[in-house]
């Protein structure tokens, strides 16, 4: 009797332990439960982007400042508090559709890594982040302006770039800023947006702000980003005659849109980029020359006064042939801060990796932007948007003051 009392004890006590230990994590670490582990000979991060589609090119420079990025930190010993464990990059593809990134969120998730960067589309970036939330997976957006990315509550989500009411922000008072210093103060907007969360985000924004700053809003054009043809915007612009065109798309529409006014019995007096994908592009500065002088950009970018930016422009040059735009200089940045707080944690807990992301404190850094630093929402507090103007295939900052290397020409003609 005492026998068979101590086998079923024994049942009872296994049962436990088995429901106790609850199913394995997916990924194996940075779940409830499970505290990671403060040594690896490789730990793994991911990179969202599209690498294929329109969107191609632009994610494709974004892809490989990450590889920059992760190639340096090995270079330089690996992540240290982990025994100098290598860092391997994980590349995704979400081909500019958000189904396919959260897909490829919850293929990171399996294949564990202990972060993403990403995602270049505020379409893709939302779903994405929401994905990686529930997975409680670190995800630090290099591009992707939406406000609600980080209005929503999130701990598992951070973001470099400004919010879309920053860079509306940013414009309004730059504008201000050259009317009063010209000879002839451009005051009636037409703005030009691509039709998704994006572009409509920051034209409503420019909006509703538009009136405090004295400027007149004569017309607002939406339009798809994968559009064949622009000519109805064209004719439209042509009938209002607005000063300035105010455009936010992203390379491909940007260019048709350039071309279209170049070929239109109008020129405005200025044509200014709010967060736009083309007037910043490598591709659109040098392919584009007859149709791009003096064309203005409000945007985030590279910081052309630091001597880090620098080294960091002739590696990436050097490794891929080509120059890092803004775009790969803020894929660049937030591989560094992600990496940066990994070091930091010591361990691969995900959960310990978010804690130190929200102490992320980054003074020197490649950005026109002050110290990289996160608010409650995972929002960097000091990310803001610069002027930029087109000068014989090249884009300079022309303002603020604390970044300017070169005088704006205002009107553009």
């Amino acid at each position: 009797m005492k026998k068979w009392s101590l086998m079923f004890l024994l049942f009872v006590l296994t049962a436990l332990l088995v429901a106790c230990g609850g199913e394995e994590s997916s990924s194996g670490s940075g779940v409830e439960g499970d505290s990671g582990s403060t040594s690896a000979d490789v730990i793994k991060i991911g990179s969202l982007h599209p690498l294929s589609g329109g969107l191609a090119l632009e994610g494709q420079e974004m892809r490989d400042a990450v590889k920059l990025a992760v190639e340096q930190r090995n270079a330089d010993g690996g992540i240290k508090s982990l025994g100098g464990a290598k860092v391997e990059l994980i590349e995704t593809d979400h081909e500019g559709s958000p189904e396919k990134g959260v897909s490829e969120v919850q293929k990171l998730d399996r294949e564990g890594a202990l972060g993403v960067i990403g995602a270049y589309s505020s379409g893709v970036a939302l779903p994405a982040t929401q994905e990686a939330e529930r997975a409680k997976l670190p995800f630090v957006i290099d591009i992707g302006s939406a406000n609600d990315i980080t209005e929503r509550g999130f701990k598992y989500t951070f973001r470099l770039q400004p919010a879309a009411t920053t860079f509306s922000k940013d414009f309004l008072e730059i504008l201000e800023e050259l009317n009063a210093n010209a000879s002839e103060k451009l005051t009636k907007v037409m703005l030009v947006h691509e039709d998704s969360v994006f572009g409509t985000s920051i034209a409503e924004a420019i909006k509703s702000l538009s009136k405090e700053h004295g400027i007149e809003v004569v017309g607002v054009l939406p339009h798809a980003a994968s559009a064949a043809d622009l000519s109805t915007t064209i004719n439209k612009i042509s009938s209002a005659k607005p000063d300035i065109v105010v455009a936010t798309t992203y390379l491909r529409d940007g260019v048709m849109l350039v071309e279209g006014i170049e070929n239109s019995n109008f020129t405005p007096k200025a044509i200014i980029g709010v967060a736009n994908g083309a007037f910043s592009n490598a591709s659109f500065l040098t392919d584009y020359q007859k149709i791009n002088q003096n064309i203005m950009d409000v945007n985030y970018t590279i910081n052309q006064k630091s001597e880090l930016a620098k080294e960091v422009s002739e590696a990436y040059k050097e490794k891929f042939g080509r120059e890092i735009g803004p775009n790969g200089a803020y894929s660049y940045m937030a591989t560094v801060v992600l990496l940066d707080a990994i070091e930091r944690a010591g361990t691969t807990d995900r959960t310990k990796i978010e804690e130190e992301l929200r102490k992320t404190k980054l003074e020197e850094h490649i950005l026109a932007a002050g110290v990289i630093e996160f608010d409650e929402k995972g929002q960097n507090i000091n990310a803001r948007a610069v002027l930029n103007q087109i000068r014989d295939g090249e884009s300079f900052i022309v303002g603020p003051e604390e970044y300017k290397i070169e005088e704006p020409v205002y009107p553009r003609n």
